[in-house]
């Protein structure tokens, strides 16, 4: 699953996820209206159960909020929040996109209903020119370089996750960027490959949701909309 381009909306951002996937696999019970035998002797054949034909029975999910229980998965290398805003460069006749990259991500995916928290550490966004990451570090984000996102929690989620299942769906996360929150809404693209689950989150922001402005100096101009993608590689735990 690789990272896509620039997307379109407005209001709400970064950084830097989440998450989720989900499939019941529900296995078992046989036809229930064999005849019974023809030799009254004999008592009707049983119903055969999971238990009796050898099969697992499903995950079990909690009832009432309908998560699925001991579903935690850890972000691992892999992860990376990439984050694209358009700017003009005055030595330049027309803009560009600039794309900041990192690596630095932490935290977990829950699947079980409660809270988990996502971070991303912007002094590690790296682009292809150097003045503009030491931008970046020294005027933008100065005092507090890890943005966090916190997911109240997962719920209406199957009892099962199986190994290729795939799911498209959004989740709301509550962003903090130099102190100030902001819920966003991700859009969210998740997939499970054995005990690794792909999260990957797309969403748009502007600097006002963060009480910023968009940045600006004789040398450049940046445009007041932020894409953000987050994709997080995580292992069960």
């Amino acid at each position: 699953m690789n990272p896509a381009g620039i997307s379109r909306k407005h209001n709400l951002i970064t950084m830097t996820g989440l998450m989720m996937l989900l499939l019941v696999a529900v296995a078992c019970g046989s036809d229930s209206t064999n005849a019974e035998s023809s030799d009254p002797t004999q008592p009707p054949a049983a119903t055969p159960t999971s238990g009796s034909t050898g099969q697992a029975d499903p995950p079990s999910s909690s009832s009432g909020s309908g998560s699925a229980s001991g579903l935690v998965f850890e972000v691992t290398d892999g992860s990376e929040a990439t984050f694209t805003v358009n700017e003009q460069l005055s030595r330049l006749p027309a803009p560009n996109d600039a794309v900041l990259r990192t690596g630095a991500i932490t935290g977990e995916v829950r699947l079980d209903g409660e809270e988990f928290t996502v971070e991303i550490d912007l002094h590690e966004l790296t682009s292809d020119q150097e003045r503009r990451d030491e931008y970046v570090r020294n005027q933008l984000f100065p005092n507090q370089p890890v943005t966090t996102i916190v997911f109240d929690g997962i719920t209406d989620i199957p009892g099962g996750l199986l190994d290729g299942d795939e799911i498209t769906t959004t989740a709301t996360g509550t962003v903090n960027v130099n102190g100030a929150d902001a819920e966003i809404e991700f859009e969210i693209e998740s997939r499970l490959d054995d005990d690794t689950l792909f999260v990957l989150g797309r969403a748009d922001f502007v600097w006002a949701d963060f009480g910023m402005t968009a940045p600006v100096s004789q040398f450049f101009e940046v445009r007041d909309e932020v894409f953000v993608e987050v994709l997080l590689a995580t292992q069960r735990l």
